[in-house]
C-alpha cells in the first residue's frame, strides 16, 4: 500500500515539473477527422490532389500571455480533402512531386493571429470599475486549385473569419485552472496555459471546419463547370494579344514587399527600367515575364493579383540605379535572348497628337494596353515629360509608354492626376491627365545607352 502510495505521489510531483518546466509554452496539433458533412448529390468526376508539402506552413505560432505551437501539416491538408471529398470523386494527401497524376491540385495557405480586442469597462459601483479585453483569434484559410500540367490557378479561393475567445467565466476548465493559478500565487500558471492552449486548438479547428462548410465548398460548387474536363482542355479563355505581343514580352510584372508595378526590358541579358517609387529602398525585387503570366492567380479588376501565391520559379533582379527626383530605376536580372524595347531618346519624335500604348499591370491586372496620345511634351520642374491621355492607373507605373508609329519607348508612366475627395474636384471632372518621364530624361539620368554596356553598372556587391 505504501508503495503504490508513493509510486501515485512520485507520478505526481513528476507531472507537476513538467508542467513547470515546460507548461509556459503549449504544444499541440490539428487532429484529423475534424471535417463531417454529406456528399453534395452530384459529384465532379476529377482526381484531386490536396499538398500536403509546399505552400502552408507546417506550423502555426501564436502570441498571447503565451506562446502557443500548433502543428498543421497533419490535420489541416485532412480537413480540406475530407471537404473536397464531398464535390470530387477522387482526393488524395500527397507530395508535389506527384501532382502530374492528378487533374487538380490543391494548395493551401493557412493564417491566425491572437488580438487583444476591443475593451469593456465594467463599473461595479462608484469607486470601482474594471477593463476586461475580449481577445479573438483571426483566421485565415485560401485555397489555391491549379491544373499540374500547366501551373495555370482554376480558382481560389479565401476566407477570414474572427472567433472571440471564451471567457473564463463561461468555461469550467478555464475558470477552475485560472483560479488554481490566483491561489497559488502563478504556481500553477502553465496548467492554465495549457488548458487555454487546448481551448484555441478547437476554436482553430472549428473555424476551418466552418469556413470550408459554410464558404469555400459551396463556392466551389457554384463553380463545377470550372472543374469539368472539358474545361482542362478548352482554349476558349485564352489571350490573342496578336500584334501588341512584343510590347507585352518585353514588359515585366514587378512586385516588393510592400508593392508591385510595371517595368520593361531594354536589353536581351536582362536590364530592365522602372519607377524609383516601384522599388523604393528595396536591393532586390522579384519580376515575372508575359510568358509566366498563366502561372499567375486570377485577377479580379479592381483587386490585385497574388504573385507571392504562385508556384512558378520567379526571376529576382537587383537595383543597380535610381534617382528619386526624377523617379527613375536601373534594374538587372539574369537573361539571355531576352525580348527587349529601344529607348527613343530624340526629343524631336515627341509629337503632340501621336498615337501611344501605355502597358503595364493596372491595379493588379497585369498586361494590360491602353490606348492613347502624347497629349503634350512638357518641362516639369526641371524634368523632361511626357503628357498623355492613354490611361495610368496604379500598377502602370515603371510600364512604358510605346509610340505605335515606331515601336519604340517614349516614356516611362509614373503619376496621373486624379480627382480628390473634395467635392469640387470631383466636379471638376479631372480625366485623362497622366504623365510619364521621356526616354531623354531616362538617358541623361540613368546614363543608359543601348546597347547596355555592363562596365557602366557594376552589380552591387550584398
Amino acid at each position: 500500500m505504501k508503495i503504490h502510495f508513493y509510486f501515485r505521489f512520485c507520478s505526481l510531483v513528476g507531472l507537476l515539473a513538467v508542467l513547470l518546466c515546460g507548461g509556459c509554452t503549449y504544444h499541440g496539433k490539428i487532429h484529423r477527422d475534424i471535417y463531417k458533412h454529406s456528399d453534395y448529390e452530384e459529384k465532379i468526376n476529377a482526381r484531386v490532389m490536396v499538398v500536403a508539402d509546399k505552400f502552408f506552413p507546417q506550423t502555426l505560432t501564436l502570441q498571447g500571455d503565451s506562446q502557443y505551437y500548433f502543428r498543421l501539416s497533419d490535420g489541416l491538408p485532412i480537413a480540406v480533402a475530407e471537404a473536397l471529398g464531398t464535390l470530387f470523386t477522387e482526393v488524395e494527401v500527397n507530395e508535389y512531386k506527384y501532382r502530374k497524376n492528378y487533374d487538380y491540385i490543391v494548395e493551401l495557405d493557412y493564417k491566425a493571429a491572437l488580438h487583444a480586442g476591443l475593451a469593456e469597462v465594467r463599473l461595479e459601483n462608484t469607486f470601482f470599475s474594471q477593463v476586461i479585453f475580449h481577445p479573438f483569434l483571426r483566421t485565415e484559410l485560401t485555397l489555391t486549385v491549379r491544373n499540374p500540367q500547366s501551373g495555370y490557378a482554376a480558382a481560389r479561393y479565401q476566407e477570414t473569419s474572427d472567433v472571440f475567445l471564451e471567457d473564463a467565466s463561461s468555461s469550467s476548465l478555464l475558470w477552475m485552472t485560472g483560479f488554481l493559478r490566483v491561489i497559488t500565487l502563478g504556481l500553477l500558471t502553465p496548467l492554465h496555459i495549457q488548458a487555454y492552449g487546448g481551448h484555441i486548438r478547437q476554436l482553430l479547428e472549428e473555424g476551418i471546419v466552418k469556413n470550408l462548410s459554410s464558404q469555400i465548398m459551396p463556392a466551389m460548387e457554384e463553380d463545377r463547370v470550372n472543374f469539368s474536363k472539358t474545361h482542362l482542355t478548352e482554349q476558349t479563355n485564352v489571350r490573342v494579344d496578336g500584334k501588341y505581343i512584343p510590347f507585352m514580352q518585353a514588359t515585366v510584372y514587378i512586385y516588393t514587399d510592400t508593392g508591385l508595378g510595371s517595368g520593361f526590358l531594354i536589353s536581351p541579358d536582362g536590364y530592365i527600367i522602372t519607377n524609383r517609387h516601384v522599388v523604393e529602398d528595396a536591393r532586390d525585387v522579384s519580376v515575372i515575364l508575359y510568358d509566366q503570366r498563366r502561372l499567375m492567380d486570377k485577377t479580379e479588376p479592381g483587386k490585385s493579383a497574388n504573385p507571392t501565391a504562385t508556384n512558378n520559379k520567379v526571376r529576382f533582379a537587383k537595383v543597380l540605379k535610381t534617382n528619386q527626383t526624377r523617379d527613375l530605376a536601373l534594374l538587372k536580372m539574369e537573361g539571355e535572348n531576352l525580348p527587349y524595347l529601344e529607348l527613343e531618346t530624340d526629343r524631336s519624335a515627341y509629337v503632340t497628337g501621336q498615337e501611344v500604348l501605355a502597358v503595364g499591370a493596372p491595379r493588379g491586372v497585369e498586361w494590360s494596353v491602353s490606348r492613347g496620345i502624347i497629349s503634350a511634351a512638357r518641362d516639369h520642374n526641371g524634368i523632361d515629360t511626357l503628357q498623355t491621355d492613354a490611361a495610368v492607373n496604379s500598377g502602370n507605373s515603371g510600364g512604358p509608354l510605346i509610340s505605335l508609329q515606331t515601336g519604340r519607348v517614349l516614356g516611362v508612366n509614373s503619376w496621373a492626376i486624379v480627382p480628390s475627395a473634395d467635392i469640387g474636384d470631383l466636379r471638376s471632372g479631372v480625366e485623362n491627365l497622366n504623365f510619364a518621364v521621356s526616354s531623354y530624361e531616362v538617358q541623361r539620368t540613368l546614363g543608359v545607352t543601348q546597347p547596355v554596356d555592363p562596365d557602366d553598372f557594376p552589380l552591387p556587391s550584398d
